[in-house]
């Protein structure tokens, strides 16, 4: 029987509760490990359809973790507040880098967010360019809505 890929998302969830998970490698490992056949390009398409994050551990280092499905905004301030964010503002324009991986989760909570001042987005894996329509100073959208 061909297990779905809801299934393997369910697997991937429960794992990453139950076990600091640091690395796809290691996620990868672990599935294999309990019967699923995957590959790092499977793992790496679940985590950012999954919406996974890193998170600090209080040994050090960072592990996988599945942000609750609350409201964009809180998802967006605890992105922001990890240690390892930094932003940058010039002119419209505000510049995210975050951990590996929590690139394209935090742009999809800042779709979901709609906010008004938003002309358009550009992300990959660590970073997500903010693009603001045309009178909309980054320094001030960066205090208002981000912090």
């Amino acid at each position: 029987m061909r297990k779905t890929k809801k299934e393997r998302q369910l697997a991937i969830r429960e794992l990453i509760t139950q076990k600091n998970i640091q690395r796809q490698e290691d996620l990868v490992i672990e599935l294999n490990r309990v019967g699923w056949e995957v590959t790092q390009a499977t793992i790496s398409r679940d985590i950012t359809e999954m919406q996974l994050v890193k998170v600090p551990l209080e040994a050090g280092g960072f592990a996988y973790a599945v942000v609750a499905q609350t409201d964009a905004l809180v998802r967006i301030k605890k992105i922001i507040q990890e240690p390892t964010t930094t932003i940058r503002t010039q002119d419209n324009f505000v510049m995210i880098t975050v951990l590996p991986g929590t690139g394209p989760a935090l742009k999809l909570a800042l779709e979901e967010a709609d906010f008004d001042e938003l002309f358009g987005m550009l992300g990959d894996d660590s970073d997500v360019l903010i693009i603001l329509k045309k009178n909309i100073q980054a320094t001030e959208f960066v205090t208002q809505q981000l912090q």
